[in-house]
């Protein structure tokens, strides 16, 4: 057996759980005395990119970790590259909590939706919460809506997820939905991508400067509403995206080298980042860039003041 293929053997629950009873409750979350981080992010990569090494660094000062994905991630391929995605994001937290790759899967409902669960055996601080909404692009590429985004700028739009609860949003109750996580999981910290980006989402572009992926920036917009409308003592803190690329790499050695090996556990179950039979041992493209920086900034894209530069 290859690394690769012992790395994506490792074993995890089935990630299609069957549906809550009829009147069944959110259970409550696990007492979380450090702190609880809730992070917002698009795509099942998102946070490995862009907000580590400081997902890492909580779990490791022993704060509940809750991280709430957006979208599938699918790109219009369905059910089984988003299985693949989870796969990874799931064996990459693992990792960061330094604990068997085992979770309890199940459904959440809070805000009168219900979502996908994942919760770590070893650690059961920390969970991810899939929304599954579908995730190709709505047009020839780059310049393109996306699901999320059309919801985000275009009235009367809708979208439902995909299984196993199929949920319909639109985008006040997509808000109002984050709002609600918001007060069940009453965090300390929220984490979001960068809502500041003022270029039209049909006129964004891969290479230009300062440009940044349409579901990345219709994510942070539509969690920073949910803020605005649930107020708290939570530290709010967002972070760059793919213009992160364009400023000088910031990580220490140590930091680079294990954000790069937690990023390489998901992409072992990423086809799109390691195709079957193909060696599978170093980021490349963007990612190259990605891993070895990250940039905090405040919620409305503003450089963080030096009070909140002494809470990270």
């Amino acid at each position: 057996m290859t690394a690769q293929a012992a790395l994506a053997a490792v074993s995890i629950a089935t990630l299609l759980p069957s549906p809550p009873p009829a009147g069944q409750h959110a259970a409550p979350l696990p007492a979380c005395w450090r702190g609880t981080v809730l992070t917002f992010v698009a795509h099942t990569d998102d946070d490995l990119l862009f907000m580590n090494p400081d997902q890492y660094n909580a779990i490791r000062q022993g704060q509940c970790m809750r991280v709430v994905y957006l979208t599938a991630g699918d790109r219009g391929e369905g059910q089984p590259y988003l299985q693949a995605r989870e796969r990874g994001i799931m064996a990459a937290y693992a990792r960061m909590a330094r604990v068997a790759n085992r979770w309890r899967n199940d459904g959440w409902s809070v805000g009168g939706h219900t979502i996908v669960r994942h919760t770590l055996l070893a650690a059961p601080r920390v969970q991810l919460l899939m929304l599954r909404i579908p995730d190709p692009w709505l047009g020839p590429g780059w310049g393109s809506l996306t699901p999320l985004s059309r919801l985000e700028s275009v009235s009367r739009t809708n979208v439902q997820s995909y299984a196993p609860y199929r949920e319909t949003y639109t985008r006040s109750s997509l808000v109002a939905w984050l709002s609600s996580v918001i007060q069940a999981v009453q965090p300390s910290t929220i984490r979001l991508m960068d809502a500041s980006i003022a270029t039209a989402y049909t006129q964004l572009c891969w290479h230009c400067p300062g440009h940044d992926h349409p579901d990345h920036i219709a994510g942070a917009k539509l969690v920073r509403e949910a803020m605005r409308q649930t107020p708290g003592p939570y530290l709010a803190q967002a972070y760059l995206g793919y213009p992160s690329q364009e400023r000088p790499a910031n990580l220490t050695a140590i930091e680079r080298a294990f954000k790069t090996a937690t990023f390489l556990r998901y992409m072992v179950d990423d086809p799109h980042y390691c195709p079957p039979q193909t060696p599978c041992s170093r980021p490349k493209g963007p990612e190259t860039a990605w891993v070895w920086r990250q940039y905090r900034i405040g919620p409305d894209g503003q450089p963080l003041t030096p009070v909140q530069q002494a809470r990270q």
